[in-house]
């Protein structure tokens, strides 16, 4: 006995199937190539920058200054040409950041190993918070850059599975540490005192990343390939710095 609704429910069914298939493939198009979204190009520094309104010409100094952060690492490899896509209007971020739509920007290491950053102020080497207010200078547009092509490079070097392997504390860790410095010494206290600062799940930074990683290099002579490649457990490394003296 066959059901008269079988044969509409089926092509309903094929019909949903094939839609979520378009949709799905069209959205994985624009995540491998987002540039006809973004009419404006600016090519400096090995970097090239993508924008939906006119890039001022004080972007190749803030191009400059995280191109010099980038090259304190040999991780970061001059022969790639770098693409970053600055999404000028919430909407557009939120198309690529999806539900991290609150974050400062996105590096796509598994599809098209591009990076995308919300609204800035491009004149002035700054990024616009989800509150509309420009992010403090200690962490200027330069640095967003910076650390997320550092995520990139990280998926080059390791693969897309090795990198989906990595624990948060490196890779954040280590991306916070190319891409700007802080006082570590200042830092090891704020640590050993469980300040707010020194917690990400609290403060939304990655001080204490950058810290673990900062001792792994400079106090244990490990490399960042080795870093990245053989790392070691988060509570052995913080233990360590628990029993550190002083920086």
């Amino acid at each position: 006995m066959r059901l008269r609704g079988a044969p509409a429910f089926a092509r309903w069914v094929r019909r949903l199937l094939w839609g979520t298939l378009t949709v799905g493939g069209a959205y994985l198009l624009v995540l491998v190539h987002p540039h006809p979204l973004f009419a404006y190009e600016l090519r400096h520094a090995g970097i090239v920058v993508h924008a939906t309104h006119p890039i001022p010409e004080a972007m190749r100094t803030t191009l400059d200054r995280a191109r010099a952060r980038l090259d304190r690492t040999p991780l970061a490899d001059r022969a790639h040409v770098e693409e970053v896509f600055m999404c000028d209007s919430r909407w557009l971020f939120a198309l690529f950041a999806r539900t991290n739509y609150r974050v400062g920007g996105i590096a796509d290491v598994f599809v098209g190993q591009h990076v995308f950053l919300r609204e800035s102020d491009m004149e002035h080497d700054r990024l616009i918070s989800p509150g509309g207010q420009p992010v403090s200078s200690d962490r200027p547009l330069s640095y967003f850059i910076a650390h997320e092509l550092m995520h990139v490079a990280h998926g080059r070097r390791l693969g897309r599975l090795g990198y989906a392997r990595l624990p948060q504390w490196v890779d954040d860790g280590h991306a916070d540490y190319v891409a700007r410095d802080i006082d570590l010494a200042q830092a090891l206290r704020a640590f050993k005192a469980g300040a707010a600062p020194l917690d990400p799940a609290r403060s939304g930074l990655y001080l204490r990343f950058h810290l673990m990683v900062a001792y792994v290099l400079e106090k244990e002579g490990v490399t960042s390939a080795v870093l990245l490649e053989h790392p070691s457990t988060r509570d052995a490394v913080e233990r360590k710095l628990a029993a550190l003296a002083a920086w």
